[in-house]
C-alpha cells in the first residue's frame, strides 16, 4: 500500500532529483522511492536484503548476510516483525512473551 507523505528538503537537492528523474523518464516520487529503497536494502546497508515471498506465510523465511549465509539473529527479528504485523492487521492487542 502506498501512502502520501510530505518531506522538507533543500531546494537544490529537489531540483537535482527532478532533473535526474526527468533524465531517466521517471516521476520524482518514483525516483525518490527507488533511491530510498536502494539505500535501505543495498549492499552497503546494514539492513538485510529480502527476497519476495508469495503470500503471507513467512514461517520458512530466512534473512541472509552479505555472503549469503543465514543470519539467525536477523531471521528471528524478521519473524518477530512479521508476527507483530500479523497481530496488528488482525486487530489482536497482545504482547510477545
Amino acid at each position: 500500500m502506498k501512502i502520501q507523505t510530505a518531506l522538507r528538503m533543500e531546494e537544490s537537492i529537489i531540483e537535482s532529483a527532478r532533473r535526474e528523474a526527468e533524465r531517466q523518464n521517471r516521476s520524482l516520487a518514483n525516483f525518490v522511492e527507488t533511491a530510498l529503497a536502494d539505500a535501505l536494502t543495498g549492499a552497503n546497508s546494514d539492513v538485510p536484503v529480502l527476497s519476495l515471498i508469495e503470500g503471507d506465510d513467512l514461517e520458512d523465511a530466512v534473512a541472509l548476510d552479505d555472503q549469503g549465509n543465514v543470519d539467525h539473529a536477523e531471521t528471528d527479528r524478521l519473524l518477530h516483525l512479521a508476527a507483530v504485523a500479523r497481530r496488528d492487521r488482525n486487530g489482536i492487542d497482545d504482547e510477545r512473551p
